[in-house]
């Protein structure tokens, strides 16, 4: 299936604790598919910089179930 990123936040909420050092950086990513329903995923921040996906691009989940970006 086919999503566009809607959104891409900070994922901020670590309770009541910091954020351990080894720990990646998370984001909440909010997809939206072709008949308007929302999905909420946590993605590490890193991949989707290393993939390029910004807020409007086409996304699926490939391999591992992980987003990857449709040109």
């Amino acid at each position: 299936m086919i999503y566009t990123v809607k959104r891409i936040d900070e994922d901020l909420d670590f309770g009541c604790e910091e954020r351990f050092e080894d720990m990646p950086v998370m984001a909440i990513v909010t997809l939206i598919n072709s008949s308007r329903e929302e999905v909420i995923v946590k993605i590490e921040d890193a991949m989707l910089y290393e993939r390029n996906i910004n807020e409007g691009d086409k996304v699926c989940f490939g391999v591992n179930n992980k987003l990857e970006k449709i040109e």
